[in-house]
């Protein structure tokens, strides 16, 4: 025999030692348990700018407002990226900020720079700044039959408020 079985059938004492070593891994990591979740909680570290630009194509919605919040921000040396989105009638400006950074401190510093920008047009709606915030969602219920579309939103209604009362559970929303 040769190798670490047969070792280990020689020195019964380095046997039972392991065995030991095994069985207290097993009782402490039932009490320290690692959590497991099937969405792993993060959160990102995105700050988000829109803005409204009612009628606007998207060309006039980038040159007009998207670029003008650009320049605002684009030297705090705590932004890593920045993406744009220019849609028909709004503006879409997410920095992503280095790990590390005071979120808030920079969330006011990057509104502040936002609500000194002059220039913007007249029917432009002033840009709003705020931090991203995800929701987990966890399982989606649907609700059918035939029954009359009123009768079918007060189920679902029902539901959302017995859904409410279940313990951990913080937040329905309905949709459709």
């Amino acid at each position: 025999m040769h190798g670490a079985i047969a070792w280990f059938a020689r020195n019964h004492v380095a046997a039972n030692l392991l065995m030991v070593v095994i069985i207290s891994a097993g009782i402490v990591s039932m009490f320290n348990r690692i959590p497991l979740e099937v969405f792993p909680s993060f959160e990102r570290d995105i700050i988000n700018i829109s803005a409204s630009y009612p009628g606007a194509a998207p060309n006039e919605v980038e040159s007009a407002v998207i670029r003008r919040i650009e320049e605002a921000v684009s030297d705090i040396p705590e932004i890593e990226h920045i993406i744009s989105t220019a849609s028909e009638g709004s503006a879409s400006v997410s920095a992503e900020i280095a790990s590390g950074s005071d979120k808030d401190q920079l969330l006011n510093e990057i509104k502040s720079r936002v609500d000194s920008i002059t220039g913007f047009p007249d029917d432009v709606d002033p840009p709003v700044a705020s931090t991203s915030i995800r929701i987990r969602e966890n399982i989606n219920v649907i609700f059918y039959g035939d029954i009359t579309e009123m009768e079918l939103n007060k189920e679902t209604l029902k539901t959302r408020d017995e859904l409410l009362q279940l313990p951990g559970v913080t937040q329905v929303s309905i949709s459709g």
